[in-house]
């Protein structure tokens, strides 16, 4: 039996213990197999939703980054960005504005090129980058356009991930406007103060005018119709009630306001006020073409009707003198009601303010009429003040006159 042949060996049936253990093996790599699928959709899914995720994350970065590049244009404030060799990286819509410099002539140029500046002197982002020292809000003037421009300034290092510093901002902000309201305040102390003593002076000089007035109208019934005196006597009587009315006024301007709102209708008054200014220009032999212009929407507005009506009769009467013998003169009324304000403008064709008399128009007793208080355009900016309203002016000599009044406005049905 020992001489069995290789043919014999190969042809030998398989042990039973043999074929189970295959089977096992097999059905250990059929669940091998099923195990490793289910763990490869398992990863596809966890693939496929951190995928998601990331995109997601890359659309709110985006957002970011446009919602601070949107911020950082728009921002009212100048804001420059140095990089480490001093050239500008960011320049805002804010500093082209107040600069003159538009953002393309700007980003990738020297700092230095673009605002002209000494190193040594603490006044700019470049002296901050080239001496390590930050400069801590302070004003200076900004040459634009061959003048100046005082701006408040500060500057800071720009930090990156790493905590390396990676450029320097420099930040400045517009101080005319400031400026405007301390000169605007100043003024209304001086107003204040002047008022006080004009009131004082009318008390005070209508006491003996009144004396004046008493002698003189007894001097005028004695000195009969035909006397030679009596005309002087006529001339003193028209001249303390000049004095008077003057008196008056004064103390009108120096009174308290106190506007009393109610519904009005601007339509209405301003065309009442058409009628007027008519009338008052007929009566001064001037032929004027007085017009009014109104937008399409008709709403009532909570005011001081006569007050404001007194404000636009002031100005008209003010148009009727601009004039010299024929002209025209516009009243136009327009809601803004996104910022809730109503304008009203008062436009002619007349002779004009010279530029040197614009900034003192609303001053009291300031007039260059040979009569006149000069009280009438003071009157007008302090109900408008009443109101929280504004009022500007537009003007060129011998090109006409435009005056302005802004008021806020609650409507009323």
């Amino acid at each position: 039996m020992s001489n069995t042949t290789d043919s014999q060996k190969e042809s030998a049936p398989i042990d039973e213990r043999q074929l189970l253990e295959l089977v096992k093996l097999f059905e250990g790599f059929t669940q091998a197999s099923s195990t490793f699928a289910q763990s490869y959709r398992a990863l596809e899914q966890r693939i496929a939703k951190l995928s998601s995720q990331l995109e997601e994350q890359s659309r709110l970065l985006e957002r970011t980054e446009g919602f601070l590049s949107s911020v950082l244009a728009h921002v009212p404030v100048g804001i420059v960005v140095l990089d480490m060799d001093g050239c500008i990286s960011l320049f805002n819509e804010e500093a082209e504005r107040l600069s003159g410099h538009r953002s393309e002539d700007a980003v990738g140029k020297p700092y230095g090129d673009v605002f002209p500046c000494e190193v040594t002197e603490p006044d700019s982002a470049l002296y901050t980058l080239t001496n390590g020292t930050v400069i801590d809000p302070r004003e200076r003037q900004l040459d634009v356009n061959g003048g100046t421009l005082p701006v408040r300034f500060s500057t800071s290092w720009i930090f990156g991930d790493d905590g390396q510093t990676i450029g320097v901002l420099e930040v400045f902000e517009d101080l005319t406007p400031l400026r405007d309201l301390q000169s605007r305040m100043q003024q209304s102390a001086s107003l204040a103060a002047l008022g006080e003593m004009a009131a004082q002076v009318a008390h005070e000089l209508r006491n003996p005018l009144a004396g004046v007035q008493g002698f003189a109208q007894f001097l005028q019934e004695d000195l009969g119709e035909d006397h030679p005196a009596k005309n002087i006597a006529d001339k003193i009587i028209s001249g303390v009630r000049d004095i008077d009315h003057i008196a008056s006024r004064l103390l009108e301007f120096t009174r308290p306001m106190s506007p009393q709102i109610a519904p009005v209708d601007l339509v209405a008054l301003l065309g009442s006020e058409v009628d007027l200014a008519r009338s008052e220009a007929q009566r001064s032999g001037k032929d004027i073409d007085v017009s009014l212009v109104l937008p399409e929407e008709h709403i009532k507005v909570a005011c001081d009707g006569s007050l404001i009506k007194q404000a636009v009769l002031n100005l008209l009467k003010n148009s009727i003198h601009a004039v010299d013998s024929t002209g025209r003169i516009r009243i136009l009324l327009r809601w803004d009601l996104l910022r809730n304000r109503v304008r009203i403008a008062v436009d002619d064709d007349g002779s004009g303010i010279s530029e040197e008399h614009l900034p003192k128009i609303f001053n009291p007793f300031f007039t260059t009429r040979t009569k006149g208080t000069g009280l009438g355009l003071a009157m007008v900016k302090k109900i408008v003040d009443g109101h929280h309203g504004s009022i500007t002016v537009k003007s060129t000599l011998g090109g006409g006159t435009t005056f302005t009044l802004e008021l806020p406005i609650t409507r009323s049905q």
